[in-house]
């Protein structure tokens, strides 16, 4: 798509591109300063920049509490969500976020706004309009993440724009939850709005909201309240800009976002030139596309040369004919969860920060395919992405004074399961349980373990609803929630433990059930320096079961984790072992699912990880005795969880001479692994071995 370019303001200009999925990542660069902004900034006294950046960031924590307040969906009062300001042109100045994916994506549908409606007569941006996107082509991350944005205008002066946005678990796409797992293009996702005007005069449009609501036919009552929630979110940040303009002036307004910038990517080009020069690369893999288990491999190398870093995913596995797919704009999204949260943690959350990143996303790739490719899983498949970005910034920033900062990878293989049906209100809901996708685990540090439970990779300020306000809500039980024993990365210093859950349908008569997960044959999650990777795990199911009847027995066999639940098996029914991800499929009342959670990655050798914190660990049911035995190599009483230290140092330095045993020179190893080779069927959306090329042709429909 061309853009016509038209005269404007230069503080209103955005740079000019051709449209499409591939080109949109260009405008995660901030606009360059126009002589008026530059002003602005040079105008601005001493301690305003310092006062005012913390007044904003009032208004920010203000407006995202009045969304979430406003709104019903689980995800929202989880935490995935964003509030946001932006200059008049479009670039982030600061947000208040609960996931970091939003701070790049959100960016550019304002600019294309501004590019390409702003004066346009037919369209035109006016004070009072309300805009409304989800469309990954222009800047989303897929369908279910929706985005409400406005115009700021004081004295009739564009000043600013405002933004909030939250996942909705449901678009109208052929299966419910709005990533589905058997689409095979964006035919098959449902609702996607490019930027559109869905309201004018600070009033929505009924017509627009009947429109969306009739997309997401399933929950209809979500999709609406929650539109109105993202708008009054958004007008209540626009109020507040409108009073500091009112206080202040237009240009000090204009000044302030700039500045805000402008600090970021200073402050991010100065802590980039303190690492080291060099090319750091790293590989990961998934195990699954749809309801296929297959080998899917992403690739990162890091050049980093001065204040600036290039990321080039060359080798990443070709695009695929289901939903595992993405742009690469959204390949920055999931880069820069990492970056804001860690790196630059202590920056305003603004592309300033993404100034001196460069991309190569090669075309074809699962990070760069065709713009009718189905994308709604798009942020299972950047597991890949937040798993090698965080691989190379532990070794780029090792050797500096930012080593505190270097952790094993938080987990980033993400488990979600979804219920979707009436609830025991009658009420028709489809809705992730982020209880346990919120509850992963932190990687390990070079000086402590990770924490348990953390939250979410890809959204470091979420949480887990209480499980009490799922169950009144929802169509389910919880049997059990707790941490999982050996899902972390075993280390010097372990990962922190992720969790486990086992959904029973409960006071319904029947729902549909899916989970968007990975990693039950090979984890993504990787530690560092020797620190071992999360651990993976299967998808459990039981069906026809007896369970109800037990709960109002009250037996006291009920199982209490998964290994109890699937060994044991106190209740009775069809037990289904497969893989995690698994597609939609009905089921009844007392069916059980089982969701688990990766833990965080480890740091460091687990031979030299104090026996005594493996004793701890094995009293708190953190890990298994086989765990403390056969990976620690820890002789530990499993009744007083006594250490003895003798037999321990005699077992380590067995294992330490068995692996020196298997020692081979460069050339017998290399010779030996150039024979590799998994089998065919699992390559099957790997492309060429081992280059991961492209071999058969791809056609949609």
């Amino acid at each position: 798509m061309t853009v016509q370019t038209h005269e404007v303001d230069e503080h209103l200009r955005v740079t000019p591109i051709t449209i499409s999925p591939s080109t949109m990542i260009e405008w995660t660069k901030p606009e360059p300063l126009s002589p008026l902004v530059r002003r602005c900034v040079e105008s601005l006294e001493p301690g305003d920049y310092e006062i005012y950046d913390e007044k904003l960031r009032n208004f920010l924590e203000e407006a995202r509490e009045v969304f979430v307040r406003s709104g019903v969906t689980g995800m929202l009062r989880a935490g995935d969500l964003i509030v946001a300001v932006y200059t008049a042109n479009g670039d982030l100045a600061n947000a208040s976020a609960g996931t970091y994916l939003h701070c790049v994506t959100a960016v550019l549908p304002v600019k294309f706004v501004m590019h390409k409606y702003f004066t346009n007569p037919s369209v035109g941006v006016r004070d009072g309009d309300i805009f409304y996107a989800n469309e990954a082509r222009y800047g989303g991350i897929h369908n279910p993440d929706q985005m409400a944005f406005m115009p700021v205008f004081h004295e009739g002066e564009l000043i600013a724009w405002v933004a909030a946005l939250t996942h909705n678990p449901e678009t109208g796409a052929i299966e419910p939850g709005g990533m589905p797992v058997m689409a095979r293009s964006r035919h098959d996702e449902g609702m996607k709005l490019t930027p559109i005007k869905v309201g004018e005069d600070f009033r929505i449009r009924d017509d627009m909201l009947d429109m969306m609501a009739n997309f997401t036919s399933r929950a209809p009552r979500m999709q609406a309240i929650d539109v109105r929630a993202r708008i009054t979110g958004a007008d209540r940040l626009r109020r507040r800009i409108v009073e500091l303009a009112a206080d202040r002036g237009n240009d000090f307004v204009r000044g302030l976002l700039a500045k805000l910038i402008i600090e970021a990517e200073d402050a991010t080009r100065r802590r980039i030139s303190r690492w080291r020069d060099g090319v750091y690369r790293s590989s990961a893999f998934i195990d699954t596309i749809g309801p296929k288990s297959v080998l899917v491999r992403g690739t990162l190398a890091a050049t980093k040369q001065g204040s600036e870093i290039t990321f080039d995913f060359t080798g990443t596995s070709p695009e695929n004919d289901g939903p595992y797919n993405c742009f690469p704009h959204i390949v920055a999204a999931h880069a820069a969860v990492t970056m804001y949260a860690f790196q630059f943690h202590d920056l305003p959350v603004s592309n300033g920060a993404l100034a001196p990143f460069n991309w190569v996303v090669p075309e074809g790739t699962i990070f760069n395919a065709n713009p009718d490719a189905a994308i709604s899983s798009s942020p299972m498949v950047n597991s890949l992405t937040v798993s090698v970005v965080q691989q190379v910034f532990a070794r780029m920033m090792f050797s500096s004074e930012d080593r505190d900062q270097v952790t094993g990878n938080i987990c980033c293989q993400p488990c979600a399961p979804l219920v979707a049906g009436p609830n025991q209100y009658g009420v028709p809901l489809a809705e992730v349980d982020s209880a346990i996708l919120n509850t992963d685990g932190h990687g390990a540090r070079g000086d402590r373990d990770g924490v348990d439970a953390y939250g979410f990779a890809y959204g470091h300020a979420t949480r887990a609803p209480d499980t009490e306000d799922t169950e009144l809500e929802q169509q389910f039980l919880r049997l059990y929630f707790r941490l999982r024993a050996d899902s972390a990365g075993a280390g010097t210093h372990r990962g922190g433990m992720g969790t486990e859950t086992a959904l029973c349908i409960w006071n319904v008569p029947f729902a549909v059930w899916t989970v968007y997960a990975m990693s039950s044959y090979l984890p993504v999650t990787l530690g560092v320096f020797g620190g071992y990777p999360a651990a993976s795990a299967p998808g459990i199911s039981v069906h026809g079961t007896d369970v109800l009847e037990k709960l109002r027995r009250g037996d006291a066999d009920i199982p209490r984790d998964s290994v109890e639940l699937a060994t044991r098996k106190a209740i009775s029914g069809d037990y289904v072992f497969e893989h995690s991800n698994r597609p939609v499929r009905p089921a009844l009342e007392g069916d059980i699912i089982v969701a688990t959670t990766g833990g965080g990655g480890g740091y460091g050798d687990p031979l030299a990880r104090d026996p005594e914190l493996v004793a701890r660990d094995l009293r708190d049911q953190a890990v298994t005795e086989w765990t403390a035995c056969h990976v620690h190599h820890v002789v530990v009483d499993p009744q007083t969880f006594a250490v003895d230290e003798n037999a321990t140092n005699a077992e380590r330095e067995k294992a330490r001479e068995q692996r020196r045993s298997r020692g081979k020179s460069w050339d017998e190893f290399h010779a030996d692994w150039e024979q590799l080779k998994p089998p065919e069927p699992v390559l099957e959306y790997f492309g060429s071995w081992p280059e991961g090329v492209r071999e058969t042709p791809l056609a949609r429909f």
